[in-house]
């Protein structure tokens, strides 16, 4: 035993938060950034690709619910995959997955082939932002971490608002195929920089402890706390105890059961809501007789909203109980939705304010379980328990591409769709009422 053994949490905490910690949740929040990017670019483009396809809107919902499935296997398999082998491997495997194949998406021909590539591109995305965000989180200081997965995921709405100022002027004029040309193309220059600059998880060294991966520790420590590196036979150990066998298990295990599976439930319900209004807007704003070029800008305003809420959350997050902010915030969620069926229709200005409210809410709230899902687990299986949050959450966002599309197809108005589907959301708040009694209960049996 070395004379000197410090915790990874303990050199976390200790100091400032580093330049080098901020470049490292940099990189993470653009590849959340490009992910959010990449998968609405077929809402947005779901109008012309229809067109050029002749195709209509249940069987365009039937691909992006292909690649929401791809997704799905994805954030369950990387997210596994990394707690075993490591984060930034599987985080490169992410980004040139969706990269290279959403690049693709620009040379389909038919139906069949957009539906195959968004399934494997799908899979890239599914293990980006689960990796991401668990990576992030252990470079975190403790009182930041929500915080900072919240920002970082922020990434997402970021990405998403880009996409719709940047549709809103490439796709009249050069044609949808531009925008995935585009965005493939800078996921894999990113994928090339996250390659070649950033370290592993330094938890993820500290529980190896081979003699290759300790010498690494020790650097990636230089950079961040260089104090505890001058210390004689200085040994940097995991934050919490290791949990052997499958890291699965351990999310049904030690108390986390039933928080677990409710959850999922919180994930599939969220998800459902956040891909209903990133799929569907642009087409349910041209039902109600926008123009392309405004529907692409109220698109780009729904996720202008989630950017200010996202981070904002992950604050109050670590400031009140987590729980609390989430049941307020679906309930605004509802109302959001709600509204913007109400206003649909009406001049732009409003259009865009109340696509403003709804992205605010429902994509911040969102956000929020993210962030409650990484400060949930224990690092072991943060990935694993990101992963499969974000995977069976992802049911969800395969099924609103089709639900809404049929109710598309069967002349839904906007207004029913949306105050339909906004039940949704009053649902997630009774599941994160009963998290919170079980997480009572977990804590009052540990002080017991």
């Amino acid at each position: 035993m070395p004379a000197n053994s410090v915790s990874v949490r303990d050199v976390l905490d200790s100091g400032r938060f580093t330049f080098y910690q901020i470049w490292i949740c940099t990189l993470c929040f653009f590849l959340a950034f490009f992910d959010g990017f990449d998968l609405s670019l077929v809402g947005i483009s779901q109008p012309e690709i229809s067109e050029f396809l002749n195709s209509t809107p249940a069987a365009l919902g039937g691909a992006m619910s292909a690649g929401n499935i791809g997704a799905l296997i994805g954030a369950l398999v990387l997210g596994m995959l990394a707690d075993r082998f490591g984060r930034k491997q599987m985080l490169l495997v992410s980004a040139f997955t969706f990269g290279i194949f959403t690049f693709s998406i620009a040379y389909i021909q038919s139906v069949e082939q957009l539906v195959l590539l968004r399934f494997i591109a799908g899979f890239g995305l599914g293990g980006a932002i689960p990796n991401a965000l668990a990576f992030g989180s252990e470079y975190a200081p403790s009182n930041k971490r929500a915080t900072l997965v919240t920002t970082m995921y922020a990434g997402v709405a970021i990405g998403a608002t880009s996409a719709g100022f940047f549709s809103s002027y490439f796709l009249p004029r050069y044609g949808w195929q531009s925008l995935f040309l585009t965005g493939g193309a800078v996921v894999c220059l990113i994928g090339c920089i996250a390659w070649i600059s950033l370290p592993e998880s330094l938890e993820f060294l500290a529980k190896r402890n081979k003699q290759i991966d300790k010498a690494r520790a020790r650097k990636i420590v230089s950079r961040i706390a260089p104090t505890y590196t001058t210390l004689k036979d200085v040994e940097f150990v995991p934050s919490e105890a290791r949990l052997l066998g499958a890291p699965l298990k351990h999310l049904f295990t030690g108390g986390r059961a039933a928080g677990t599976v409710l959850l999922w439930i919180a994930f599939v319900l969220s998800y459902y809501l956040v891909w209903m209004i990133l799929s569907w807007t642009p087409t349910l704003l041209k039902d109600s007789g926008a123009s392309t070029q405004e529907a692409s800008l109220a698109f780009a305003y729904v996720n202008m909203g989630a950017v200010i809420s996202t981070v904002l959350i992950g604050v109050l997050m670590d400031k009140f109980s987590p729980f609390k902010i989430l049941k307020i915030g679906f309930f605004l969620a509802f109302a959001g939705i709600v509204i913007f069926g109400n206003f649909a229709a009406s001049t732009f200005i409003i259009v865009a304010f109340v696509s403003a409210v709804m992205g605010f809410f429902v994509i911040g709230c969102n956000s929020g379980l993210m962030g409650l899902a990484a400060i949930s687990y224990p690092a072991d299986v943060r990935g694993t328990g990101l992963g499969w949050a974000t995977g069976i959450g992802r049911s969800g966002s395969f099924l609103a591409p089709v639900v809404v599309g049929i109710m598309l197809t069967e002349d839904w108005s906007v207004n029913a769709i949306c105050t339909t589907n906004a039940i949704l959301a009053l649902v997630v708040i009774l599941v994160i009422f009963l998290m919170q009694k079980v997480h009572a209960s977990n804590r009052k049996t540990v002080l017991d």
